[in-house]
C-alpha cells in the first residue's frame, strides 16, 4: 500500500512539474498575455513592411471590382497555391498589362495584403482562443493534481476513497496527455503566420520586378 501511495505522489509531483514548465504563463508579451509564440505577434501586416512600389491605399477596395484581379487575388492567397506556380501567373498577368500596368499592379498587391491580413487575422484569433483553452485546462489539471496528492496521502483510505484515487488518477493522465500534446502541436500552429509573411512577400516582390521593367 505504501509503495502504491509513494507512486500516486510521484506522478503529482511530476505532473506540477511538467505544468509549471509549459503552462499558460508563456507569453512574452505583457500587452498580448494570451500569445504563446516565440514568434513576435504582429497583429496586422502593413504595406510598408512588403512594398517600395507606388503609394498603396490600405483600405482600397476597388479592385474587388475588376473580375480579373478578384480573381488573381483569391488564387494568390490560396495557400494550396505553390508560390512558384503563384509568381508564373504573375508574370502572365503583366504581360498582358498596357498603360494602366503599374495602377493594376499596385492593386493586385493591395488586394493581396488584405486578403492574407484577414486569413491571419483568424489564425492569431484562433491561437490566443487556443491559449485560453489551455490556461482552462492547465487549471483542471493542477486542481485534479492536488486532489489526488490529498488522497494519495491519506494513511488509512477506505475502499471507495482508494478507488476515486485510481480513477482520479487515470482521468489526471488522461488530461495532461491532452495538454502536452496540444503544447507540443503549438510550434505548427505559430508557423501559420510567418507563413503568411513569407507568401506575401514573395509575391510583393515578384509583382513589383514588373514595375522596374
Amino acid at each position: 500500500m505504501a509503495k502504491k501511495k509513494w507512486y500516486g505522489m510521484g506522478i503529482c509531483l511530476a505532473l506540477l512539474g511538467l505544468l509549471a514548465i509549459v503552462g499558460p504563463s508563456r507569453a512574452a508579451d505583457p500587452e498580448s498575455p494570451d500569445w504563446p509564440c516565440i514568434q513576435r505577434k504582429i497583429p496586422e501586416i502593413s504595406a510598408g513592411m512588403m512594398w517600395a512600389g507606388p503609394a498603396v491605399q490600405e483600405q482600397d477596395r476597388s479592385w474587388r471590382r475588376d473580375e480579373s484581379l478578384a480573381a488573381l487575388v483569391g488564387e494568390f492567397a490560396e495557400r494550396r497555391l505553390p508560390i512558384e506556380a503563384a509568381k508564373l501567373r504573375i508574370d502572365d498577368f503583366a504581360a498582358g498589362l498596357g498603360a494602366d500596368k503599374a495602377q493594376k499592379l499596385t492593386l493586385l498587391f493591395t488586394g493581396l495584403l488584405q486578403s492574407i491580413n484577414a486569413v491571419r487575422g483568424e489564425i492569431i484569433e484562433g491561437i490566443e482562443r487556443y491559449t485560453r483553452r489551455q490556461r482552462v485546462l492547465a487549471d483542471k489539471v493542477r486542481s485534479m493534481t492536488v486532489e489526488l496528492g490529498a488522497l494519495r496521502a491519506k494513511t488509512a483510505a477506505s475502499d471507495d476513497e482508494r478507488a476515486a484515487a485510481r480513477k482520479l488518477e487515470e482521468e489526471l493522465v488522461w488530461q495532461t496527455r491532452i495538454f502536452d500534446e496540444r503544447e507540443q502541436s503549438l510550434t505548427y500552429v505559430c508557423e501559420s503566420p510567418v507563413l503568411l509573411e513569407q507568401r506575401l512577400f514573395a509575391l510583393a516582390r515578384q509583382i513589383m520586378s514588373h514595375l522596374e521593367e
